[in-house]
């Protein structure tokens, strides 16, 4: 049995629930519900699809060959059976009670560790809404990994502690830097250009109710929605915490990752693990999967929120993405032995698989189709027609995705018309999406150099 296993078990021995039996028997009932809808959709699809040729082709069915609308018919198929059933079950997770222990009361010294590089248009919000936290017992330490600009010098005319690193050695040795010289049973980690809700350590360290709980993740939300990128991101964030989150929580008891801008760890933990490393450019999604394999879950808490300073600008959003899709794919890749295993619970048998698979395949699927639809539509007799019959097909799934992702708009209380009315122009910011993370996989495969 190999160590991961061993100590696995040991604390299941302990009496640590592993995270798989969190929900057992309400697991199972969303599963068959959600599996009834989804057999139900199934059963339905032949007739749904015949009826929707007939809508879309109407009297030009014969003006092209057979295969033309069959390739949209199994790019619906695949839209349904990769993003709408899952959707679904998601919910059906969602659903299930809360079966949350009673909050932790005892408020433990907490050390906050906020790394910067660059920072100095951020720094200073941040430390202020640092400083103003409700909570009795913190300290705060800045770490600066070596910045070029004003920084340093800002942070330092705070009454904080502040690390130069003496050079740009990354997030990850910043990081572990702040831990050496933490103090707190707790740690919390926030960003330089993220802001805090005043409430947030209270609901983060009320999260620890049990041993096996190794750390707790916060809300991250961007700090404006104004525009069209932020609207997207804000759709993004949204979708990724009230449902996927949230489904996680209920499946296992646990989440996949922990958020740089709002998550606390035990200090014995993250000295258990080694500290952040370097290995990858996701080192949060790392070395929350790290701590999973130890045995340890993190929890999620939605009320401990932390803002953002979303990118405003497809250059930076492109450069951002870029680097959290290669650090995903670098995280799959140094756990890959979690893959498909119990010892991850719901974590290893069913999310990192169908986040692997379902982001990224999609992704080729996707980018495929967007090849093949110009193409078609050239060589089609009819190419304006055919033009005009698909983009029908493409409303009706837009029409889908925007349901979609008013579901957790409205979980979150911000169903507004403009977020409303949003979900329905996603399709460019997704197809972007999936571009880079071609292109991340492209340079994975490549093994091109990682810059933070």
């Amino acid at each position: 049995m190999n160590q991961t296993a061993t100590m696995y078990l040991s604390r299941h021995a302990e009496g640590r629930p592993p995270s798989s039996l969190k929900h057992p028997a309400g697991v199972l009932t969303a599963a068959f519900v959600s599996a009834g809808i989804c057999l139900l959709v199934w059963h339905t699809l032949p007739g749904a699809l015949d009826s929707l040729n007939r809508m879309i082709w109407g009297e030009y069915v014969n003006a092209f060959p057979a295969w033309m609308p069959q390739v949209f018919n199994m790019f619906f198929l695949i839209y349904v059976v990769g993003s709408l059933f899952p959707f679904l079950f998601f919910v059906g997770l969602i659903l299930l009670p809360d079966r949350t222990p009673v909050k932790n009361v005892s408020l433990p010294f907490v050390s906050i560790i906020i790394p910067s590089f660059n920072e100095q248009a951020n720094i200073a919000n941040c430390i202020e809404s640092a400083l103003a936290l409700d909570y009795p017992a913190y300290e705060i330490i800045i770490v600066d990994d070596g910045s070029s600009d004003e920084t340093l010098a800002i942070a330092s005319e705070y009454d904080v502690s502040v690390i130069s690193m003496g050079g740009n050695r990354g997030k990850a040795e910043a990081l572990n830097h702040g831990i050496e010289k933490a103090k707190g049973e707790l740690i919390f980690f926030t960003d330089s250009d993220s802001s805090l809700d005043p409430m947030v350590l209270r609901h983060l360290v009320g999260g620890f109710t049990e041993p096996s709980i190794g750390a707790v993740a916060g809300m991250v939300l961007p700090k404006h929605n104004s525009g069209y990128l932020l609207k997207m991101q804000m759709l993004e964030y949204l979708y990724g915490q009230c449902i996927i989150k949230v489904a996680q929580l209920k499946s296992g008891g646990a989440v996949s990752m922990c958020p740089g801008p709002a998550t606390a760890f035990r200090r014995s933990v993250l000295m258990e693990i080694g500290g952040y490393r370097s290995r990858t450019l996701a080192e949060d999604f790392d070395i929350t999967i790290a701590m999973l394999e130890l045995g340890y879950r993190a929890v999620y808490e939605p009320k401990a929120v932390a803002y953002t300073s979303a990118m405003t600008s497809w250059k930076g959003l492109n450069k951002q993405r870029l680097r959290w899709s290669r650090g995903h794919l670098q995280v799959y890749r140094e756990h890959r032995g979690l893959m498909f295993s119990a010892i991850g619970g719901s974590i290893g048998m069913f999310w990192l698989p169908w986040s692997l698979f379902f982001g990224y395949g999609s992704a080729f699927v996707e980018m495929a189709f967007l090849v093949a639809y110009p193409l078609l539509v050239i060589f089609s007799s009819q190419p304006l027609l055919f033009l005009q019959l698909g983009l029908v097909y493409m409303l009706i799934l837009e029409c889908i995705s925007a349901v979609q992702g008013m579901v957790p708009l409205a979980l979150a209380r911000k169903l507004t018309p403009s977020l409303a009315f949003a979900t329905f122009t996603t399709q460019p910011y997704r197809i972007f999406l999936s571009h880079r993370r071609i292109v991340a996989y492209m340079q994975e495969m490549q093994q091109r150099q990682n810059t933070w």
